[in-house]
């Protein structure tokens, strides 16, 4: 009695093991098609016409602006520093930071958010420490965006932004 049931339970193990091997063969994910790559375009008088891409210009209504801002930024305090931008605006900044003696007892977080009704939305865009950063920045949305700074050193020290683009100033 013992033999039968040995070889029942084992053919009944070979079709299970068969069946599902079958269905995760089905089931296996398959890999995402390659993304073609656009033909290079045939020059014409030497040279090679492209379609414009999104996002390679923003035509804004306004005149961009510049300026550089000095904060002041207290030994062991913080304070936010402010712009408001439309969606879709752009700003070139340098961040730097004087006299801070070490970088690391400077937070800076670069963040924006829209207007709190409701709820609001809020986006990081860079946080680092007191070491110099350039950078380009297009705003995800109408807000406000700017720089969070606090100063843990033992001295004052003062915050230069160098700002170029489409943006307000917030007052203090």
């Amino acid at each position: 009695m013992t033999r039968p049931l040995t070889l029942g339970l084992a053919a009944l193990l070979l079709v299970l093991a068969a069946w599902t091997e079958s269905a995760i063969a089905q089931t296996a994910i398959k890999p995402a098609p390659a993304i073609a790559t656009p033909p290079i375009p045939q020059a014409v008088k030497g040279w090679r016409g492209y379609p414009l891409r999104d996002g390679v210009i923003s035509i804004q209504r306004g005149k961009w602006r510049s300026d550089t801002v000095k904060v002041p930024v207290a030994a062991g305090k913080g304070l936010e520093y402010k712009l408001t931008m439309t969606k879709g605006e752009g700003l070139v900044y340098n961040i730097s930071y004087g006299t801070l003696a070490d970088s690391a007892m400077m937070l800076t977080e670069f963040h924006g958010h829209t207007k709190q009704v409701g709820g609001g939305d809020l986006m990081f865009y860079s946080k680092t420490g007191g070491s110099p950063q350039s950078g380009v920045f297009t705003a995800p949305w109408d807000g406000i965006h700017g720089w969070y700074l606090k100063n843990d050193s033992p001295t004052d020290v003062v915050v230069k932004l160098e700002l170029a683009g489409f943006y307000v100033l917030e007052s203090k």
